[in-house]
């Protein structure tokens, strides 16, 4: 048994058909082992001593490591809640391309023979601190590891004023904007003409969707800048997206702030495929499909 793992959470997408099953055969394989097994209550119900069942206030900082069941959707949304308690989290496959994910559902004992002998590394990704302030309001904070989106809900264009640290980078005409991490660089970003980026990089990219001018492009912004996002006055129906998961009503007299945050996500790896090779086989998976 590794010494430094002795509970390992599971966390299921319980919209995919496969979980509860694949769950049942990573518990029993687990179990097996001696290792203790954590579970959120409310998913699914196994009955064994060295099984324990905990609310959501204590799932997501009780484990060792978590595995997470499911596709990169997932694994996002497990990743903001085990950021604050540095939690390395470990994604098995059941989506489709799974660029944050792992190990894949066919291949689990693998996966998990690896996890529980050592065999292993951690990966620590940059996530973003996105902080909104309305007027005579106290600021709310929101954390992500994709991107943080802001777009109006209908198709209408708009006015986007966006500046780092005090200096105006530029006032785009556009159907929203995307500020998105390295680990985003995959996903929202990507699809809006972005630039893919290393992983190992501590930068931001800033990408208009869609906008008016044919030679605006996304910039490449230093890990220590503030950017600030403002609006213009007749804007309607604005909203801000993280990670395409959780999304914020907003006004034109608001503003959007989003900055490195000082929490990461921790990310097992098992093998020594490169982020450029896993990248290259997953999109050629795409192409394939």
């Amino acid at each position: 048994m590794n010494k430094d793992i002795s509970e390992i959470g599971i966390y299921l997408n319980m919209e995919k058909p496969d979980s509860k099953a694949l769950a049942e055969r990573c518990i029993a394989y687990l179990i097996n082992l001696g290792f203790k097994i954590a579970l959120l209550e409310g998913q699914i119900q196994v009955q064994h001593e060295l099984i324990h069942y905990y609310a959501s206030s204590v799932f997501y900082k009780k484990p060792d490591c978590i595995i997470v069941l499911g596709g990169d959707g997932t694994l996002l949304y497990v990743a903001r809640r085990t950021c604050y308690y540095s939690v390395p989290i470990f994604g098995i496959n059941l989506g489709k391309l799974g660029f944050l994910t792992e190990g894949e559902a066919a291949h689990y004992e693998e996966a998990l023979r690896n996890l529980t002998t050592g065999h292993y590394s951690i990966e620590e990704r940059m996530m973003l601190d996105c902080i909104i302030t309305r007027k005579n309001s106290i600021p709310h904070d929101y954390i992500a590891l994709n991107d943080v989106l802001v777009k109006s809900r209908g198709s209408r264009m708009m006015e986007i004023r966006a500046s780092a640290n005090g200096s105006t980078i530029d006032i785009f005409r556009a159907d929203g904007v995307i500020v998105s991490t390295p680990t985003g660089s995959t996903g929202y970003s990507l699809a809006a003409g972005g630039p893919l980026v290393s992983p190992r990089a501590n930068v931001m990219i800033l990408n208009p969707i869609c906008p008016h001018r044919l030679h605006d492009r996304a910039y490449i912004l230093p890990e220590d800048e503030v950017v600030t996002l403002e609006f213009g006055e007749r804007e309607q129906d604005l909203v801000v997206t993280l990670d395409g998961q959780t999304t914020v009503s907003i006004t034109p007299e608001d503003k959007v702030q989003v900055q490195k945050s000082s929490y990461c996500t921790r990310l097992i790896r098992l093998n020594e495929m490169s982020s450029y090779e896993r990248l290259r086989i997953k999109l050629m998976s795409d192409i394939e499909e």
